[in-house]
Order: C-alpha cells, then sequence, then structure tokens
C-alpha cells in the first residue's frame, strides 16, 4: 500500500502542468452560455457560478481522482463483494470483455473514418489517443507488478488495478473527448461500456472491486493526462473545434438519471427478541428515474445484498449456536420519485422516494448446534420465493459534469423474510414450522449517476 501511495503521489506532481488566468473569463462565459442555451435573465446565472476549466477544476479529471481514491477505499469490502459474487454466480465465466474494453476505441476510429466531425484531425488525435494509452499502460503496468496482489481467483500476482477497466475507460473517454459535442449519449454509451466492462471483470472472479474502480480512475486520468501534453505540443494545430475554456450551466432541467450504486447494509432489529448471528454486509443497485417537471417522476431500482442474518432467540435456546451464515436478498421495486434543487446553479439536489415490489432470498440452510457437544440441534432453511418489499428514502446528489452526478442516499427497506424450524429428531420425523418476519435494514451508500436531462 505503501508503494501505491508513492505511485499516486508522483502521479499527481506529474499532472500540475496547466493553468490559465484570463481576467475576462467570467462575462464571457456568461454570455456564451446565454447565447448556446437560451437561457436568457436567468438569476442563477452569473459569473460566480460559471468557472474556467484549467486542468485541476476539470470535472472529468475530479472523477478520475475521487475513483482512484474511492477504490483504496473500498478495498475494506473486496471479500464481501467476492462473496456474493460466489454465492449467486461461482460459475460465471465469459470471454466478451476481453473485447468490449476496446469497443468506445473501435467506435471513435469508426466514426472518424466515416467523417464525423470530431474535435482533433487524424494526426492530433493519434499523437493524443497514443500519449494516453502510452500513460495508461505504464502506469497500469508498474503498479501491478509493483505491488503484486494475487488475483481473486488466485491464479496470478497481477490483480490491481484492473487492465481491462483501465482500457475501457481510456477508450470511453477517448470518445468522449473526441465526439462527445454530438451529443451526451455518445459519452453516456462509452461509459456505460466501460462499466459493464469493469463489472465483468469482478463477474469472472479475475479483479477484487478495488481493482476495477482504480482501474477506471487511472483511466480517465491517463487520457486527460495524454490529452493535456498533445495540446500543449501541438497547440491550435490540427483542432477541428475549440478547446473549451469554460464550463456552462444550465437550469430549469427535469432530473431524470440511471445509475449504480455501493451501500452498506445496516440492520435495525429487536435485540430481545432477535439474535443477529453475522455481521451487516454489502449491497449493490442499479437505479433510474424519468421526471415529466424538476420535481416529480416514477422509476426503478433492482438490487442485491448481504444482510445480517437474524434467528429468533425462541428457537435457539441457552446452549445453542447458529452457523454464521449471512442473508442473501435480490429486489425490484418501483415507485415515485421527488427531486428539488438546493441552490443557484441547480448542482445539489435534494431527492426522496417511495417504492414497492418483490424480493428474493437466495437460499440458505442454517444449522444450530450445540457448543459444547457439537450435536445439531435444529436447521433453519429460508423460502426462496418472491415476497413483499418496501423502500423509501432520501438523496443528495452533487452534479459533477453537465450529464454525470454523484448521490449519497440513505434508504429504509422492509425485506419480508419466512422460513421452515425443523429440530433434529434421531428418527428423522420432526415436522418443520413456519416462520415469517420483516426485516429492517438501512441502507447508507453512494452512487454515480448519468443524467438524462
Amino acid at each position: 500500500m505503501k508503494k501505491l501511495l508513492i505511485i499516486i503521489v508522483a502521479l499527481s506532481c506529474s499532472l500540475q502542468l496547466h493553468s490559465e488566468n484570463n481576467e475576462e473569463w467570467g462575462a464571457k462565459a456568461l454570455e456564451r452560455t446565454v447565447s448556446a442555451y437560451g437561457v436568457s435573465e436567468h438569476p442563477s446565472l452569473t459569473t460566480s457560478t460559471i468557472r474556467p476549466l484549467t486542468f485541476w477544476n476539470n470535472r472529468t479529471v475530479q472523477v478520475g481522482l475521487g475513483l482512484v481514491g474511492s477504490g483504496i477505499v473500498l478495498s475494506a469490502a473486496d471479500m464481501q463483494t467476492r462473496a456474493l459474487r460466489m454465492d449467486y454466480i461461482p460459475k460465471f465465466r465469459y470471454k466478451y470483455d476481453d473485447y468490449l474494453q476496446f469497443s468506445p476505441a473501435v467506435a471513435m476510429v469508426a466514426m472518424k473514418a466515416m467523417g464525423v466531425e470530431s474535435r482533433s484531425s487524424w494526426e492530433r488525435m493519434i499523437l493524443s489517443d497514443g500519449l494516453s494509452m502510452g500513460v495508461m499502460l505504464s502506469t497500469v503496468y508498474a503498479v501491478k507488478y509493483g505491488l503484486g496482489r494475487l488475483r481473486p481467483d488466485g491464479s496470478t500476482h497481477n490483480s490491481f488495478p484492473s487492465g481491462h477497466t483501465a482500457m475501457a475507460f481510456t477508450s470511453a473517454t477517448m470518445l468522449h473527448k473526441e465526439y462527445g459535442h454530438l451529443s451526451p449519449w455518445v459519452s453516456i454509451a462509452g461509459y456505460s461500456v466501460a462499466t459493464i466492462t469493469g463489472i465483468s471483470r469482478a463477474l469472472n472472479n479475475r479483479h477484487w472491486l478495488s481493482d476495477i474502480v482504480v482501474g477506471a480512475g487511472v483511466g480517465i486520468l491517463s487520457t486527460e493526462l495524454g490529452y493535456l501534453i498533445a495540446d500543449k505540443i501541438l497547440g491550435n494545430r490540427g483542432l477541428r473545434l475549440p478547446v473549451e475554456e469554460w464550463e456552462p450551466v444550465r437550469v430549469g432541467r427535469n432530473p431524470s438519471f440511471v445509475g449504480i450504486g455501493i451501500a452498506h447494509n445496516a440492520l435495525l432489529y429487536d435485540r430481545n427478541e432477535w439474535a443477529r448471528v453475522t455481521p451487516s454486509g454489502i449491497g449493490f443497485s442499479i437505479e433510474g428515474a424519468w421526471f415529466w417537471n424538476p420535481y416529480i417522476g416514477v422509476g426503478a431500482t433492482a438490487k442485491v445484498g448481504r444482510y445480517a442474518n437474524l434467528v429468533e432467540r425462541a428457537t435457539l435456546g441457552a446452549d445453542t449456536t447458529p452457523d454464521p451464515e449471512p442473508l442473501n436478498n435480490m429486489s425490484l421495486l418501483g415507485g415515485l420519485y421527488l427531486n428539488r434543487t438546493l441552490d443557484r446553479a441547480e448542482r445539489l439536489h435534494l431527492g426522496a422516494k417511495a417504492l414497492v415490489g418483490v424480493g428474493y432470498n437466495h437460499h440458505l440452510a442454517t444449522t444450530i448446534t450445540n457448543p459444547t457437544t457439537g450435536a445439531q440441534v435444529a436447521t433453519i432453511e429460508y423460502d426462496t420465493s418472491e415476497h413483499l418489499s418496501a423502500s423509501v428514502g432520501v438523496s443528495l446528489r452533487w452534479i459533477v459534469a453537465d450529464n454525470l452526478g454523484v448521490r449519497a442516499y440513505a434508504d429504509y427497506n422492509y425485506i419480508r423474510t419466512d422460513w421452515d424450524f425443523t429440530p433434529t429428531s434421531e428418527d428423522g420425523t420432526a415436522t418443520p414450522t413456519r416462520h415469517s418476519a420483516y426485516h429492517r435494514p438501512l441502507t447508507f451508500g453512494i452512487a454515480v449517476d448519468a443524467m438524462l436531462w
């Protein structure tokens, strides 16, 4: 870890190459924003809400740095993430991600070959992208073989960071820089493919969660640095579109979104009635909502998570111990979404939601034993059929870039669980008794949203 921190500091120092100083940028940016987006005399449009784009306040660079930092923090969740994968899809093995990682770059070259106007000429694009690839590959392989982290499948000691993910996000950022001006959907498509590539590396048991998140950050930062160096070398030569020196502000839009999130699932329960036999776990979600105005929308979320397993104290007895098996649950919920902006530039959004749907518990059989004799006393087997689930939550979203938001959220969930309690008998004729309860996990998470204004 010390080697990793040294490498990150060295990379950060090498990035501090660029700064602008233009006394008239504010007024010019305001004038261009009003002219380009037709928002005229909106009270939020002042020179204080529009900022010049230098390297360090470039939103994409900030996202990349955030991903690297988040990946290091998320290393604490690596084992739980892999355990969740092993519970649901232990035999998942597909190699499509070997090819998917290159697809944004292939799309970029194809669009260029078809004559679609890009940011750069062929020569400038080749230099910019070549430098980006060079920075990414040198960084990835230096860290991979400098740290020598074992892969989750135990195959080799070059897990951290994920090269496939770094390549995919390098490709997506190149596509974004060359063709993001055409439509936000170009960038959303590229980064969606890159995200699928990263998730696939975890599904294939080739990388830990932290490998993937840091790899995404390395890919983004490498491309930004590669383009910065090319811009310094070439100036305006071969530049088909102007380099943005200002950041537009857009207001009054409907905050429709699609996002992915990671969360910690805490569990609220009556300690006099229940015994918690496993710690709280991790959860993942895909969530989206369509707003027909800036305030009200409808949406849905699909989520999977590991939750603390509870056993009724009345069924345990004073001299028994349950096996520490977590409860895994998948849910599909839909309902009402609300939104309210909190600042003049409409970057900070307060959200709320109320959802209802169905959930499915992963098959689980817990054995209760006598710790003194080791004898099995009873078994608890959970019902895997669908059950009612519900969730209410609040969120706070910061619009990092025009089509990118980061959202912190807290959800209060209801998950119905049914199980059969069967005492152990010598003749095997014990009759199971059916039990039901609602678990109430409290979820705290963070999500990255593609904003579909």
